[in-house]
Parts: C-alpha cells; sequence; structure tokens
C-alpha cells in the first residue's frame, strides 16, 4: 500500500520531501498558507527541483491549506511560531493522519501532541541543506538524515513504513527511540551555526576562511551542549562539533534557513533555538551568555526591517 503525504509548510526542506517522495511514485501534496509557491508549481506543470545537480520537474499537487485533500501523514515543516496556528486551523480532513515535526527547534513535539494526540504525533529532526530559489523552484545538494519515532515511545507499524518510504526516496531515515538524542544534537547545531551565520549575512564557507568564526561557533555549541546535557539528553558532543566542521567544509555557500527568513522579513526560528535555551539554562541556575547574545541580537535584526519603514522621506 503507498502511503498517501502531505507537506504542511512546503518551504525548501520540506517541497524537498515532497519532491523525493513523488519521484518515488507517491501521492504528494504540498500544502502552503500563501497562494505564491503553488500558483507557480501549477502554471509550470510541477515542482521545480535541482538535487545532486540534476533539474527536476516533477509533477505533484501544491495547494492551500484550507483546500487540502485527505492523505495518511502529514509533515510538519511550517515555522515553529506557526505550529498553534497552523494546528488549530487544521482542515477536518487533515485530522486522523500521522503527523511528523521535522521542524528546527526544540518543544515541537509537544506542541503537536497538544492539538493531533500523542498517539498521532511523530517526533523527528532532520539534516539537511536546502534552499528555496523562489516560488516553484527549490535546490538540494549533499546527503540528508532523518531521526523519528513515535512520541507515545512505542514501536509503530505505520511510522516504520514511513521510515522505508523515505529510505527508498533518497532520505536516510532512521526510526529511533533515541530521537530525541538526535533532535537536541540538530538543535545544538543550529544554535550556532544558523544566528552566526545570520548575523554576519555569511555561509558555513564563511566561517572556513575565517577560523576565529568557527571556534565562535564551537564555543556557542559547547554551551548548548551543557544545557542538553543538564536535560537529560545524551548528546554526543564530538559529533555536535563536528557537524559544525562538516558544515564549514563542504557546504560552503549555503544560505541557512534563518539567514534566509531574515533576508525575506519573516520571524525566525530563534525563540525554539537559542531562546529556548536561555530559559532552559535558567531553570538550572546557569548562564550562556554567547548563546544570548545571538538570541538578543537576532531579535534585533528580525525589527531592521520594521524600524527602517518608518524613516522619513526626504524630497
Amino acid at each position: 500500500m503507498k502511503l498517501k503525504y502531505s507537506v504542511l509548510g512546503a518551504g525548501a526542506m520540506g517541497s524537498v520531501f515532497g519532491a523525493r517522495l513523488a519521484l518515488q511514485g507517491h501521492p504528494v501534496e504540498l500544502l502552503n498558507r500563501t497562494p505564491d509557491h503553488a500558483k507557480a508549481i501549477k502554471e509550470q506543470g510541477g515542482l521545480i527541483c535541482h538535487l545532486d545537480k540534476q533539474k527536476h520537474l516533477i509533477p505533484l499537487q501544491a495547494d492551500l491549506v484550507t483546500n487540502a485533500n485527505s492523505v495518511d501523514v502529514v509533515f510538519l515543516f511550517t515555522k515553529t511560531h506557526r505550529i498553534k496556528e497552523a494546528l488549530a486551523n487544521l482542515p477536518s480532513n487533515l485530522r486522523p493522519a500521522h503527523f511528523i515535526t521535522l521542524q528546527n527547534g526544540l518543544g515541537n513535539g509537544e506542541q503537536v501532541a497538544a492539538y493531533v494526540g500523542i498517539d498521532q504525533t511523530v517526533e523527528g529532526v532532520s539534516i539537511m541543506p536546502a534552499e528555496f530559489i523562489k516560488p516553484g523552484e527549490v535546490s538540494s545538494a549533499g546527503s540528508s538524515e532523518t531521526w523519528m519515532f513515535s512520541a507515545n515511545g512505542e514501536q509503530s507499524e505505520i511510522v516504520n513504513h514511513i521510515g522505508e518510504d523515505l529510505n527508498q526516496a533518497g532520505l536516510k531515515t532512521y526510526v529511533t527511540a533515541e530521537v530525541r538524542k538526535f533532535i537536541w544534537q540538530k538543535a545544538c547545531f543550529n544554535m550556532a551555526m544558523n544566528a552566526l551565520c545570520s548575523l554576519v549575512d555569511g555561509s558555513p564557507g564563511l566561517l572556513q576562511q575565517f577560523p576565529d568564526g568557527r571556534q565562535l561557533a564551537h564555543e556557542i555549541a559547547e554551551e548548548a551542549i551543557t544545557v542538553a546535557q543538564l536535560e537529560g539528553a545524551s548528546v554526543d558532543p564530538e559529533k555536535v562539533h563536528g557537524l559544525i566542521d562538516y558544515a564549514c567544509a563542504d557546504h560552503t555557500y549555503h544560505r541557512p534557513s534563518m539567514l534566509q527568513d531574515l533576508k525575506a522579513q519573516r520571524l525566525t526560528e530563534i525563540e525554539s533555538l537559542n531562546g529556548y535555551l536561555v530559559a532552559a539554562a535558567r531553570k538550572h541556575g546557569k548562564e550562556v551568555p554567547l548563546t544570548n547574545l545571538m538570541a538578543r541580537l537576532i531579535r534585533l535584526r528580525e525589527r531592521a526591517p520594521e524600524f527602517w519603514a518608518t524613516e522619513p522621506i526626504h524630497h
């Protein structure tokens, strides 16, 4: 039986997930709040997706969330600050589906379970370089890894089936009860790399060229690792630091999602990353000065366009 999939919040990574599943013959629908992406996909006869240096035009469905078709599985790629809004306004025909949260950040599984129930919630995390080029066109270069498991902590036949589908689609996936460790490991990486690259309008390659920048990323990650361990997550420090070195060496011109959000004048996921960690650290009586600085600076950067819009026009 082929499972039917939809992607709620189909930006860069979500669209790539949908594209790879569609290439394997799975019914896939990309869903967004706004019409631009779906409109472009319909007009050009499919999603333009650059995968492994090859350009594909992939015929798949795309529409507004309000017009969603019934499916078996919904991948959640909405921004973390939009989870509640997205699920509160969920069409009734999507509610019986299993929901897989693969967003950046921490605390997403709890938010999803509060709306759809813990037995229908699948917690996960994915590491994949992806870029939203323009409505109707995305790209991804390099390998990806995904970890997931049922939020209720029990083995699930449908989750195993989803894992098999993703692996067959070229998305290396592990169904593991240790998923929380991997969620925290990616969060530690993102707290360092996403915030730092975004603040300097750069990429991992910039940090590779200037070792002081790469060292700063490692120092931020070390703060995050310390708090993760206090929170009971058995993160592997070598893995986190290795991800930073790998990204700096191999993802030279990758624009992190946080930087893409800032350039598009959208709110970022800073609160579910650096902001979350600052609050968690204080519960344990610890301060994380570098992580806190990143959060405060990103918040200012988010508000800069609104500020400049008030500048008087001089004739």
